[in-house]
């Protein structure tokens, strides 16, 4: 789990990472979810009063779930069918969340 509270955060995710957690409290964040993950991973970011950028491997199929509370979201990414499946749950509340590519 990854907490960042007031202020700018970035978090890299590890390589094989697995089930992650981000929270994001008035602070603009960046998550670097470009390294391969393990089979079957999910990212959940719950951004609350601020904004996260999320920046994925280009061509990855995005699994997209959460639900946004006065809040938005957005996915920009260009999937392929070959591309690697990323499981995101997305939760902005009063912010936004937005996905794209590296």
């Amino acid at each position: 789990m990854y907490i960042h509270f007031i202020g700018k955060g970035e978090t890299v995710l590890p390589p094989e990472w697995g089930n992650e957690v981000i929270i994001s409290v008035l602070g603009p964040t960046r998550i670097d979810a470009t390294a391969p993950s393990d089979e079957g991973a999910k990212l959940t970011v719950v951004t609350i009063l601020c904004g996260a950028t999320i920046v994925v491997p280009p061509s990855a199929r995005i699994e997209l779930s959460g639900g946004d509370v006065l809040g938005s979201h957005s996915v920009d990414v260009d999937p392929a069918e070959d591309g690697t499946l990323l499981r995101i749950q997305a939760i902005p509340v009063l912010g936004s969340i937005k996905i794209e590519s590296s």
